[in-house]
C-alpha cells in the first residue's frame, strides 16, 4: 500500500471540501483559496478578451456562468482526483465484482467517479474492509459537495437578481445624473417624493456590498444592458449626489437627511468592494458641469465653490472609476 498516495488523496479531498465550504458558507472571506483564484483568473481572462475582441461584450455576458462552472469544475476535479489516489494506493482496494480481479488505473477512475457522484456500485467493488469504508465516505463527500454547490448557486442567482434590480431602480430615476436631478426638480424645489426615492436606495445599496462580500462571484455576472448594470448606475448616482450636495444653491438643496445617508452608503459599498474587486483609479472621473443644473432651471453655486466641492470628493470618484473599469465599462461614456 502506498501511504503517500493515500495521504495525498486525502489532502486533495480536504482541500476540495474546505474550499467549497468557505466559498458557500463564509460571510467573511467569500471565496476559498483555490476557488477564488480560479474565479479571478477566469474573470481577468474574459476581461482581457473583451478588450481585444470586437464582440467581447457578448463574451462578458457569459462571464458569471463561466466563472461558476470553472469553480464547480475545480471542486469536482479535486474531489475526484483525491479519491482516485486513495483507491489507487492499494492493489486490492478496487476489484471486479465477479472475479475479484484488481482493477487497472482507468477502472479506478471510473469506480471513483460513479462512487462519488452517483452512489452506485456496478462492475467494480471495494476489495478490502478499509476500501468499503472509504467508498461510503466518498459517496457522502460527493453528496455533500453537490448539495452545497446547489445551495450556493441559488444564493448567487438571488444576489445577481438583486444587483440588477438595484441598477434598474437607480436608472428609473434617470438615465444619467442630469436626468436624476432634473426628475426631482419641481420648478421651485426638490420634491419630497424624490427625497424618499433617494432614501429608499440606502438599504439595497448596502445589501449590494454585503452580497459581493459573501458571494464574490456575483461581481463577475456582467450585464451588457446599461439599465441592468450596477457600475454605470452607481456612477450616475455619484454624479447626481455631487450635483445635489455641492452644485445646487444651499437654499434649494434636498434635505441632507435624504442625501447624507445615501452618500455614506455609497462610500461604504465602494470601501467594501475596493481591494478585492477593483483598485482605485489614478485619476478621478470628470465631474458633471454646472450647466446640467442651469439647463433644468436649478439655482447653483458659483464655479469656484463647485470646483472645491469636486476636489473634496476626488477620492470617491477615483473609486467609482476603478469600479467601472473592473466591470468592463468606460467611465466617461458608460459604454461597454
Amino acid at each position: 500500500m502506498s501511504v503517500l498516495a493515500a495521504l495525498a488523496g486525502c489532502a486533495l479531498v480536504a482541500v476540495a471540501l474546505a474550499d467549497a465550504v468557505i466559498t458557500a458558507l463564509s460571510l467573511v472571506t467569500g471565496t476559498g483559496p483555490v476557488g477564488g483564484r480560479v474565479a479571478r483568473g477566469t474573470w481577468r481572462t474574459l476581461l482581457a478578451l473583451h478588450a481585444r475582441v470586437p464582440r467581447g461584450t457578448r463574451l462578458l455576458e457569459w462571464s458569471g456562468t463561466l466563472t461558476l462552472l470553472a469553480t464547480f469544475l475545480t471542486w469536482t476535479v479535486l474531489l475526484w482526483a483525491g479519491w482516485w489516489l486513495v483507491f489507487a494506493s492499494h492493489d486490492a482496494a478496487v476489484v471486479t465484482s465477479r472475479a475479484s480481479v484488481p482493477a487497472d488505473g482507468w477502472a479506478r477512475v471510473y469506480f471513483t467517479g460513479y462512487t462519488v457522484f452517483t452512489l452506485g456500485i456496478g462492475d467494480y467493488v471495494p476489495g478490502t474492509a478499509w476500501a468499503q469504508t472509504a467508498t461510503a465516505v466518498a459517496g457522502l463527500s460527493g453528496l455533500f459537495l453537490v448539495t452545497l454547490a446547489i445551495t450556493y448557486l441559488v444564493q448567487v442567482v438571488q444576489a445577481v437578481v438583486h444587483k440588477r434590480v438595484l441598477a434598474e431602480q437607480i436608472h428609473a430615476l434617470g438615465r444619467d445624473a442630469a436626468g436624476i436631478v432634473a426628475g426631482g426638480w419641481t420648478g421651485h424645489g426638490f420634491s419630497p417624493m424624490f427625497e424618499q426615492h433617494l432614501t429608499s436606495l440606502v438599504a439595497p445599496l448596502l445589501r449590494l456590498g454585503e452580497q459581493h462580500l459573501a458571494y464574490p462571484v456575483v461581481h463577475y455576472f456582467h450585464s451588457a444592458s446599461r439599465n441592468k448594470a450596477p457600475a454605470p448606475a452607481l456612477a450616475a448616482l455619484d454624479d447626481a449626489l455631487l450635483l445635489l450636495r455641492t452644485g445646487t444653491d444651499p437654499g434649494v438643496r434636498p434635505d441632507p437627511a435624504a442625501t447624507g445617508p445615501l452618500t455614506s452608503a455609497l462610500d461604504q459599498v465602494l470601501d467594501t468592494l475596493q481591494g478585492q474587486f477593483f483598485t482605485r483609479a489614478e485619476h478621478e472621473r470628470p465631474a458633471p458641469p454646472l450647466s446640467v443644473l442651469r439647463q433644468a432651471g436649478i439655482p447653483t453655486v458659483d464655479g469656484e465653490e463647485y470646483a472645491a466641492g469636486v476636489r473634496e470628493h476626488a477620492r470617491r470618484r477615483r473609486a467609482v472609476r476603478g469600479f467601472l473599469h473592473s466591470d468592463g465599462w468606460r467611465d466617461a461614456t458608460g459604454e461597454p
